[in-house]
C-alpha cells in the first residue's frame, strides 16, 4: 500500500538522496539532494515526502505551499528506477492528490513539467492536469481540473 512519509532531520534522509531516476530521464528531475537543500531554505511553504510501498521507499515528492492564494504545487515527483513500471507513480500520485484535497485552504493545485516528458505528461493528464500554455523555466504549467479523474476535484 502507498503512503507519504513527510521527511524530517530524524529520518530517511540517506535512504531519500539514494533513489535516482533511469538516465534517460535525469534530465527532466532535479536530484533529491537539490530538492531537500530547497525544503530547507523554503521550509514555510515546502513540504518534502517519501514514497513508501508497504515499508519500502520508492519514491519522493516535494509539495509547495501557498495558502494565500489558496493554491498548492506539486514541486517534485519522481519513482525510482528500481520501482517503475509497477503501478507505484500511478497510485502515488493518486495519494499526493487526496493528500492535498484533505486540506480545504487549497482550492488549485498545480505543476510544471518539461514538454519533452511524456511519460510525465500522460500521467498528469490522466488525472484531469491541463496546460494551460504557460511556461515557468522552459516547462509547461499544469493544473487539475475541476472535477478531475480519480477522485481528484
Amino acid at each position: 500500500m502507498i503512503k507519504l512519509i513527510e521527511i524530517t532531520n530524524d529520518n530517511m534522509f540517506h535512504e531519500c538522496i539514494g533513489l535516482k531516476v533511469t538516465d534517460e530521464q535525469d534530465r527532466f528531475v532535479a536530484s533529491n539532494i537539490y530538492s531537500l537543500a530547497q525544503a530547507w531554505l523554503y521550509s514555510k511553504i515546502a513540504r518534502p515526502f517519501c514514497i513508501y510501498n508497504d515499508d519500502v521507499m520508492v519514491g519522493f515528492v516535494m509539495l509547495g505551499y501557498d495558502e494565500s492564494e489558496k493554491k498548492c504545487e506539486i514541486w517534485r515527483f519522481m519513482i525510482d528506477a528500481k520501482h517503475q513500471n509497477k503501478g507505484y507513480g500511478k497510485e502515488a500520485m493518486r495519494v499526493v492528490l487526496e493528500y492535498i484535497k484533505s486540506n480545504p485552504v487549497f482550492s488549485k493545485i498545480y505543476l510544471t513539467v518539461n514538454p519533452d516528458n511524456d511519460v510525465a505528461v500522460k500521467l498528469y493528464e490522466s488525472f484531469g492536469f491541463f496546460a494551460t500554455g504557460e511556461m515557468v523555466y522552459d516547462e509547461i504549467v499544469m493544473v487539475l481540473k475541476q472535477g478531475g479523474k480519480h477522485g481528484t476535484e
